[in-house]
């Protein structure tokens, strides 16, 4: 093996000296030297940050990590640079794009991914048993360190190989980039490694190509120059995001509702933007059923916002639609990629008793997906279009499986996650092969069933119980961009997101909202009493009787109303998953009260009570046929001793709590009321 690996070692210095030592301008004017220049070359130095810096956790097997925060100044082409992503294949990235194998043949490439910075950028590896691979940063308001040290190729056979350690430094004042190279080994990895060393902007048509498929030799180093005198004016407008800040798809509900449409639009250069317009439709197939527009009226470099356009949309039936917008009318614009953007979006009948929250059209197109090893599987965040949300089970078409079948497991995470990423194993649940149908949906119920979603979304997982187990893809546009891949533990943003579907989904009821309901008891009328009847078991209940705010929170409550009347009663009821209300009304009609006593208006003084209290008695009626009941707003008597003096009832208050209470005077031979009033206790 080291005759082999002292070959390879040739092999690349003998392609580093022989390859061109400097490189440049681009149309912006970035330069590069490497350390074999013989100009004032970059010179080779290794700044440890192992001690000081932040080891990066999650790096496995083609993902990404981040973002991470940096201090404000530094700057990458014309625009600021305010965090950054770290790819496990050696580059940094501006956007979190995930770049994996096979990597570009040049740079630029407005293919792809774009707006990063590939050191080494190969099929590296941080993943397997006792893999030595580490990653560190350090960020300061004058410097950002990124080292990789000790980080393996990956390998079929092993699952990694070989040993490499470089790193990239960026620096705010002269916004230069210094990548240094340590020790670069290749172990046993094929040879040429399929590599890139180089810079991308955020649009893809500007760049520098300082190596393809030519290892870096050891103790060397890379410098990319930042003009001294930046002449590159760039005007370009176009569409950040639609709807939400990762253009993903989502779903919606079929109703007569109108959605509003949104997009968020952004200076991507560097000079002002004057007015322009921006227009959309929706289109079901290539039919448009809706089309508008809006005005910009102008923005500063950098600068962005979010429109919403004239036209409304009807998802008057379950379709999938397409929804696309457009910049027009920036004269100059040097980009014309960004001028356009389209986002996917599904109409679903949530009356149904159950439905499917699916992103693909259910058709598989081509070989499905599968890794290497088995060890990987496919996510995909879906937020439901009703809350809250049943999650009964989900759904997977599997489209092959291996010559000894395997199985897979199915899996569902919150996303309470960092970054709204996955968070909480929600339910997991292993199909074994024996229970999988291959060419079709296979229907999975969770364990711990029902799963109620009442805000956001969930990450819903297929991995793969060993290797030959395919998932079905689908690659009709336009895609999600709601999936990711899962390799081991660590995930990243599929590397086809922008392209690919998966055949995969949720079965989705609606959740159990409370109904309210109730039945009246007025036989003991002016007492009556209410007993809820109200479905899908309420936890909480708020009573409002119609008469002088009076409410209660009992679940059956009583309420003594004091006059006749038409009172309209209404419940409200709610559970953990919503709430809901009724209204019905009451008639009181049986109040009778004699002509003697229709002057006799009876109040508490003082009111409110503190203490002791007075009621005034009727005139031309006996103290001893009459009786005083006082009782709570919801009906419950309270035992209070009274007393008649002289011409007034006489009570205490003082072992009542504060509140409103009623009062009823009794006559006590027709067993019935003569005069009814409230009061209230301090």
């Amino acid at each position: 093996m080291k005759k082999i690996i002292l070959v390879f070692s040739l092999v690349f210095s003998f392609s580093w000296i022989l390859a061109q030592t400097a490189g440049g301008p681009d149309a912006y004017g970035y330069t590069w030297k490497n350390s074999n220049h013989t100009v004032s070359p970059p010179a080779y130095n290794w700044v440890d940050i192992t001690s000081r810096g932040s080891e990066v956790a999650g790096l496995a097997d083609d993902n990404v990590v981040g973002p991470y925060p940096l201090p404000a100044g530094f700057q990458f082409y014309w625009y600021p640079i305010t965090q950054f992503w770290i790819g496990s294949n050696g580059y940094i990235s501006f956007n979190g794009a995930n770049i994996a194998s096979p990597f570009p043949g040049n740079i630029p490439n407005s293919g792809g991914a774009n707006d990063f910075v590939a050191i080494h950028l190969s099929d590296l590896n941080f993943s397997g048993a006792n893999n030595p691979a580490q990653c560190f940063y350090y960020a300061t308001n004058d410097s950002l360190i990124i080292s990789y040290i000790n980080v393996p190729y990956w390998e079929v056979t092993n699952g990694y190989t070989g040993s490499n350690s470089f790193q990239v430094i960026f620096t705010s004042a002269d916004k230069h980039i210094h990548m240094n190279f340590k020790n670069m080994q290749a172990g046993s990895a094929t040879t040429p490694i399929d590599c890139a060393t180089g810079i991308e902007n955020n649009t893809g048509a500007l760049g520098l190509q300082t190596l393809i498929d030519v290892v870096p030799p050891n103790l060397s180093a890379i410098k990319y120059y930042y003009p001294s005198n930046v002449t590159y004016a760039v005007k370009d407008g176009g569409i950040n995001w639609n709807n939400n800040e990762a253009n993903g798809g989502y779903f919606i509900r079929v109703s007569n509702t109108p959605y509003t449409l949104k997009s968020n639009v952004k200076n991507f250069g560097n000079q002002p933007l004057t007015s322009f317009t921006v227009t959309d439709s929706i289109y079901t197939g290539n039919t448009a059923l809706s089309n508008g527009t809006a005005t910009v009226n102008g923005l500063q470099p950098g600068e962005d916002t979010t429109i919403t356009f004239s036209n409304t949309f009807f998802a008057q039936f379950a379709a999938t639609f397409r929804f696309s917008s457009r910049v027009q009318g920036i004269t100059g614009d040097l980009v014309a990629a960004n001028n356009r953007k389209q986002q996917k979006i599904i109409a679903v009948n949530t009356s149904l008793a159950s439905y499917i929250l699916d992103y693909s059209d259910g058709a598989p197109d081509g070989a499905g997906l599968s890794w290497n090893g088995g060890n990987g599987g496919i996510g995909v965040y879906i937020e439901p279009p009703r809350y809250p949300a049943q999650i009964d089970g989900a759904q997977f078409y599997i489209s092959a499986n291996g010559t000894t079948p395997v199985g897979f497991s199915a899996m569902v995470y919150d996303d309470n996650g960092t970054n709204g990423g996955p968070g909480t194993l929600l339910d997991s649940i292993y199909v074994p092969p024996g229970n999988i149908n291959v060419g079709s949906y296979n229907q999975v119920t969770w364990q711990n069933t029902p799963i109620w979603v009442t805000q956001g979304g969930v990450y819903l997982v297929w991995y793969m119980g060993g290797d030959g187990i395919q998932i079905g893809r689908d690659l009709t546009p336009p895609a999600s961009a709601r999936s990711y891949e899962i390799l081991g533990n660590a995930w990243a943003a599929y590397r086809s997101k922008l392209t690919e579907d998966f055949l995969m989904g949720l079965v989705v009821s609606n959740a159990p909202l409370p109904v309210a309901n109730f039945s009246i008891d007025s036989s003991m009328a002016p007492v009556i009493n209410f007993t809820d009847q109200s479905g899908n078991t309420p936890t909480s209940w708020h009573w409002d009787f119609g008469y002088n705010n009076d409410t209660s929170n009992v679940k059956n409550p009583s309420y003594t109303y004091p006059q006749n009347g038409t009172y309209t009663v209404c419940l409200k009821v709610a559970n953990q998953y919503g709430q809901d209300s009724i209204c019905k009304q009451l008639t009181i009609k049986n109040i009778n009260i004699d002509e003697f006593a229709l002057d006799y208006q009876p109040n508490v003084y003082p009111n409110p009570v503190t203490g002791r209290a007075f009621i005034d008695l009727p005139a031309n009626v006996s103290p001893n046929n009459l009786v005083l009941q006082i009782s709570t707003v919801t009906g419950q008597l309270a035992q209070i001793p009274y007393s008649v003096n002289g011409k007034r009832f006489e009570f205490e208050t003082t072992h009542l709590s504060s509140g409103m209470y009623l009062f009823d005077v009794i006559l006590k031979d027709q067993n019935r009321s003569l005069a009814r009033g409230k009061f209230s206790i301090q």
